[in-house]
């Protein structure tokens, strides 16, 4: 009986442990946000809807900013819920095997996502997608997601090429 228990135990920590977000590298794509230029775009998202997902923004001096999503969700559709409600969280975000780094970001429950206006993090989540390392983000409340993004194609390289023109201007 005590063994048919420890059995069962371990099977839903197993269980439970491969329910961990993670976002595939399937078909998902890097796109321009709508009404952005194709060839200069200033926001990108990634547009899985099965996966959870990124977006890269562009200021005017060429600093980026992140948005991640921590569930699996249609970019577009997660940004246009009424989101009244933010707090602050630490994040740690590492890239592949590099050790991570601790930084502030908003959290928004409404949308189940994370935001930092720090270029620094938001250039870790740009070399994600350029080395084609797993990102991995970890909540103390909202707990971890390992995302693949996608390899960057034609519509990242545009948005790559426009940010580092408004950073060299």
């Amino acid at each position: 009986m005590i063994l048919k228990r420890t059995y069962m135990l371990a099977i839903a920590c197993l269980t439970l442990g491969t329910l961990t977000p993670a976002l595939s590298a399937s078909a998902a794509e890097w796109s321009a946000w709508k009404g952005q230029s194709e060839v200069a775009p200033l926001a990108i998202y990634t547009d899985g809807s099965d996966e959870t997902g990124a977006m890269l923004v562009c200021d005017g001096q060429g600093m980026m900013k992140a948005v991640l999503s921590l569930e699996p969700a249609s970019l577009p559709d997660l940004l246009a819920r009424n989101a009244s409600y933010s707090r602050s969280t630490k994040v740690n975000i590492q890239v592949g095997d590099t050790p991570g780094m601790d930084e502030m970001f908003r959290y928004i429950p409404a949308i189940k996502s994370i935001e930092t206006k720090s270029h620094s993090v938001a250039a870790k989540v740009f070399n994600s997608a350029v080395l084609g390392e797993p990102l991995m983000v970890v909540t103390k409340r909202e707990g971890s997601v390992e995302t693949q993004l996608p390899a960057p194609n034609d519509t990242f390289k545009a948005f790559a090429k426009t940010c580092k023109a408004l950073r060299e201007g």
